[in-house]
């Protein structure tokens, strides 16, 4: 059995657009500060339908009072161009951050992948807006000699990411390591992953609401354009030991 690890759109581009917001619990390796690291273990991926590749943007819509204001994120397949709602610019050297009229924030692309955190033991979605990120971790997983999946799609290794630096000197990296996947976390992942279903990023929904059905049980609207096959997960319970991870 061959898996497809790696989505198409990590080399070519996507397509469609839908609002959605941030769901929970997701990590977005920024939230790391100087020195600081996290590994964790990719579960699942693209032909399961647990990695997926988009845009996203910061969007404004007009309040109450007449002015602008911040309205959510807004999740493409495909690049989005220069939609009507794009957010303006921050000027960040000024303490009260102001909006620069005439400018706007710049698309951003981003890999989602489901994962498991070896500090927290549970199901997150990696949230990665970082090119040198995605780059390194496309090295790593062509590597499929040294860097294996079951085929259940799971991975026999880890990712450690690192951040150096702060502000425009930060840098990330991901440090690799082959660890086989122990019984307990596949046998959880059996029962877990439908729980999970990634492309409800571009339907607006809580990834972790899993797969959206209609009242007979087929898949509901929005479903992906490249007809691609998508699973779900659910938050696992503490990992406690190094050995279960």
């Amino acid at each position: 059995m061959t898996l497809q690890v790696l989505p198409p759109e990590m080399l070519e581009g996507p397509k469609d657009k839908i609002e959605t917001k941030e769901a929970q619990p997701y990590w977005k390796p920024s939230s790391l500060k100087d020195g600081e690291s996290e590994e964790f273990r990719l579960l699942g991926c693209y032909d399961t339908g647990h990695a997926i590749v988009g845009w996203q943007y910061a969007s404004e819509k007009v309040r109450d009072n007449g002015e602008l204001g911040f309205a959510g994120y807004v999740v493409t397949r495909s690049h989005p161009g220069q939609p009507d709602d794009i957010a303006r610019e921050t000027d960040w050297s000024k303490p009260d951050r102001p909006k620069i009229d005439g400018t706007s924030v710049k698309p951003r692309r981003f890999l989602a992948w489901v994962a498991t955190s070896a500090a927290r033991g549970r199901l997150e979605v990696l949230f990665i807006e970082q090119k040198s990120l995605r780059e390194q971790l496309t090295e790593i997983l062509q590597e499929a000699e040294d860097y294996t999946w079951t085929e259940e799609g799971l991975a026999n290794f880890s990712i450690k990411i690192s951040r150096k630096g702060a502000g425009l000197e930060t840098s990330y990296s991901i440090l690799p390591k082959v660890r086989k996947v122990p019984d307990k976390i596949a046998s959880s992942w059996q029962k877990e992953k439908d729980t999970i279903w990634l492309p409800n990023f571009f339907e607006g929904k809580d990834p972790f609401d899993g797969k959206q059905t209609d009242e007979k049980g087929l898949p509901a609207g929005g479903s992906d354009a490249r007809g691609a096959y998508v699973e779900p997960a659910k938050q696992t319970k503490k990992v406690k030991e190094e050995t279960e991870f």
